[in-house]
């Protein structure tokens, strides 16, 4: 027999009921526990409410808790764990929420879900279940646009390879097996109800097993159908027109999403990658090499490492990932935190025969488009003829740099980067936390430095700093798999401003060649060997591209160079928007989600634009890459 709740005293719910219709009028969202186990969450005053409610079985019970999950993606929901000894408090809290939503948007819809556990066949394969989707439909008052726009939006749900079944039902009340309706027949006239039962294919009869991750899967392809569900409705049957589904979705980070982007940001931000896995002793090692004729690699040499690794991926996997129940957010965070192991890993792994691999993981190898793009913009740009040409320093450099910093500061009051002229530094100029880090040694052509600074504070300090104007501290430091995006702006920032240089464009399409041989295992001397003879480039340059792909035992990051540019001309050439993708420190494939979420509220408009895009030069330049450019259609003598 079931155990039986107590029912809760009536002022416990009224209490509830109070706080959540006072919390409406302020415009603050409503999270708190209800008592016999459950949640009540508005994330504000929206016109649908999604209800999940467990049947006083307690052998099910478990199941059901986890269950709660297919709700909990709404921006909007009511989780009842107490059975029919909560009914009556719930339905008390449910006709005052019903009776203030209505007041204030015009109408309510009550959607319940609910798995048909009971209904679980031991003869049917678990392994190969379309997911299943069964409508319950009043027979009077049913709303229909929300009801055609839930079956259109669920019949192109996909698990696996699985499309889903939708069937539609009509019954006097839609509610769970064993369970009464939601309401009685007292509610207000502006409510509709509509029951959507969800075929529990994430469980496996046969042998009692659950599976947790296709529940995450069902419950996250799920979510967008109700959205629409949502937003058919509120056009129809309330005062409010939101432009989009995403607009009734979530404007407010929940306490456990808040600590998943601090924790992950914090993480981030305890270690720069690749200043860990750069060497130190880059000048020396040339050095070195050249004395013994280019016949044997160098011995490179890096910092210590600057954290705990155990103590950080301890407290990566101890951030509340699985309490994330915006499944976007949920997404972004759980991608980026395996980054963040991923790195942690190389780093450990700098100077083994593993780092290798774990650098193929994180960045892929070039595929053949690339390579092909490598060797076209390398036969049609000879080695450059570079007599007579005018270089600058670290001094002329960092007051360029400077005065741009400066231009930045007086638009975006947070901004505080500096510049850092360091000895520790060999690879030109780069950007740590925010900051610009130029090489003591630094000796770039005068030519390059507008490029150098487009590339560096126009993209990197700048999109930093619009990243920590977020209200997701995680944009600050990158999402997933951002480096392509980031070089990619920043390369074509040096187009924008013309200094896209053919050597410039012989060194990025080198460093793609020098990461396919190193891909194929191919060793240091070699690697050196084919940029000199096969391709003409002077040694010292040479010896330069082969440390890059070779530092920490082979890192295939610098081909994101040339792939991203490639990638983003393609993307702004069929309609992509540029001044998006400055939100942050994002990858070209989460500018949807940055959509989204701006849409939503959450994002907001990146605060800076880089300082040539004013520039009516650059605009014309821009104007012809969004009519359909490709990088060989930027180059000089194309």
């Amino acid at each position: 027999m079931a155990e039986a709740h107590p029912p809760a005293p009536p002022a416990d719910w009224a209490r509830i009921a109070d706080e959540a219709v006072a919390a409406l009028g302020r415009d603050a969202p409503v999270r708190c526990d209800l008592p016999g186990g459950g949640r009540l969450f508005l994330d504000r005053a929206l016109p649908v409410l999604v209800v999940h409610r467990c049947a006083d079985d307690a052998a099910r019970r478990a199941i059901c808790t986890e269950a709660h999950q297919l709700a909990t993606s709404q921006p909007a929901y009511l989780l009842v764990g107490g059975g029919r000894a909560a009914h009556a408090g719930m339905q008390s809290l449910l006709r005052r929420l019903a009776d203030a939503l209505c007041a204030r948007v015009g109408g309510l819809l009550l959607l319940e879900l609910w798995t048909a556990l009971d209904e679980l066949e031991d003869d049917v394969d678990p392994f190969n279940r379309r997911p299943g989707f069964t409508l319950y439909t009043p027979a009077e008052g049913a709303p229909e646009n929300a009801v055609e726009a839930l079956c259109l939006a669920l019949e192109g749900v996909e698990v696996g390879d699985l499309t889903a079944e939708v069937t539609r039902l009509v019954t006097p009340e839609p509610a769970p097996p064993g369970l009464p309706p939601l309401l009685g027949p007292d509610a207000p006239e502006e409510v509709r109800r509509l029951g959507l039962a969800v075929d529990a294919v994430f469980l496996n009869p046969v042998v009692d097993e659950f599976y947790p991750v296709l529940l995450r899967r069902i419950r996250d392809a799920l979510a967008p159908a109700l959205a629409e569900a949502a937003f058919a409705f509120t056009r129809h049957r309330t005062r409010l027109d939101p432009p989009s589904p995403d607009a009734l979705g979530r404007r407010h980070l929940t306490e456990a999403a808040a600590a998943v982007d601090r924790g992950l940001a914090a993480a981030a931000a305890s270690f720069d990658f690749l200043l860990q896995v750069t060497p130190v002793n880059a000048a020396a090692a040339w050095q070195a090499f050249k004395s013994l004729d280019g016949e044997r690699a160098p011995e490179l040499l890096y910092r210590p490492l600057t954290f705990a690794p155990d103590r950080l991926r301890r407290h990566l996997y101890g951030l509340p990932l699985d309490a994330v129940e915006d499944p976007l957010l949920a997404g972004l965070f759980r991608e980026r935190r395996d980054e963040i192991v991923e790195q942690v890993r190389l780093i450990l792994d700098r100077g083994t025969g593993h780092f290798l691999y774990g650098s193929l993981r994180l960045y892929g190898a070039p595929d053949d488009d690339l390579v092909a793009l490598a060797r076209a913009l390398l036969d049609r740009h000879p080695r450059p003829d570079r007599r007579g040409e005018a270089f600058a320093g670290a001094t002329v450099f960092s007051a360029r740099a400077e005065d741009e910093l400066a231009y930045y500061r007086e638009r975006h009051p947070a901004f505080g980067a500096v510049v850092q002229v360091r000895d520790d530094i060999t690879s030109g100029v780069m950007v740590s936390k925010g900051d610009l880090l130029v090489a003591q040694r630094l000796n770039t052509p005068e030519r390059r430095v507008e490029a150098l600074v487009a590339h560096e504070v126009g993209t990197h300090v700048v999109t930093y700093y619009n990243g920590a104007a977020q209200p997701l501290q995680l944009l600050r430091d990158g999402l997933a798999d951002y480096e392509d995006l980031q070089e990619g702006l920043a390369v074509l920032a040096e187009y924008l401003v013309g200094g896209l240089s053919p050597s410039r464009l012989r060194t990025l399409a080198a460093r793609v060649l020098a990461v396919q041989a190193l891909a194929d295992g191919a060793s240091f001397v070699e690697v050196h060997r084919l940029l000199t003879r096969a391709h003409g480039f002077k040694p010292r340059s040479a010896f330069t591209v082969t440390v890059r792909v070779f530092r920490g035992g082979g890192l295939a990051k610098d081909m994101v160079y040339l792939r991203g540019l490639r990638d983003l001309l393609a993307f702004l050439g069929d309609g992509g928007a540029l001044e998006p993708l400055y939100t942050g420190k994002i990858a070209l494939r989460h500018a949807p989600a940055v959509a989204t979420l701006q849409r939503r509220g959450l994002l907001h408009p990146p605060p800076l634009l880089p300082r040539h895009l004013h520039d009516p030069a650059v605009q014309d330049r821009l104007a012809r890459i969004r009519g359909g450019l490709s990088v060989l259609d930027l180059s000089p003598h194309a």
